[in-house]
């Protein structure tokens, strides 16, 4: 684990790596304002590929740092409440996540499938319902309990479509990284 920490703070020293974080940065601003709304509970966002995107290809430290820049700009860019740390603690520790599961491999149409669902349902079961619903019972004064069951029907409903997103996405990154030979370790 230390290993991949280090492999991936390295990628900060690539110029292209600041490049494509720099494009899905754009990416992910685009993509935050868009959603779909089902019922009053459910809003599928988009924001999320851009993380999942750097953590595929550059590993934690990198989506880490990109998912807490991501959720500073957004919300200076178009605020929805007032500021609060946890939302982007909540974004870093997703970006960990995302490259703790996603870097390094060429993955094959199973284990990447695998490693997406692993790493969803944890980014689920920690980020969204633990820490999130934690902070917007701060928010609202609801009780934890309270909240809890409509966010976990809310989960239940997005894992699938945000696993199912991101495979289609990430099996196109990979070739078309491979194919572009963006993958070589000369720099």
């Amino acid at each position: 684990m230390l290993e991949l920490m280090k492999s991936s703070f390295l990628e900060l020293k690539k110029p292209r790596t600041i490049v494509i974080c720099g494009f899905l940065l754009a990416l992910s601003l685009i993509l935050s304002t868009q959603s779909i709304h089902i019922g009053n509970i459910i809003v599928i966002g988009f924001s999320f590929i851009a993380n999942s995107v750097a953590g595929f290809l550059f590993g934690p430290v990198v989506s880490g740092i990109l998912g807490g820049t991501i959720d500073v700009i957004t919300h200076f860019m178009n605020p929805k409440g007032s500021y609060f740390f946890g939302f982007t603690f909540n974004a870093i520790l997703g970006g960990l996540i995302y490259g703790f599961f996603l870097y390094r491999s060429k993955y094959g149409t199973k284990k990447l499938l695998l490693r997406i669902i692993l790493a969803k349902i944890l980014i689920s079961l920690i980020v969204n319902l633990t820490f999130g619903t934690i902070w917007v019972t701060m928010f609202t004064g609801k009780g934890f309990l309270v909240l809890l069951p409509a966010r976990a029907f809310k989960e239940s409903v997005t894992i699938p479509i945000h696993c199912l997103i991101m495979y289609i996405i990430l099996k196109a990154v990979n070739k078309i990284y491979y194919q572009l030979n963006l993958n070589n370790k000369q720099e």
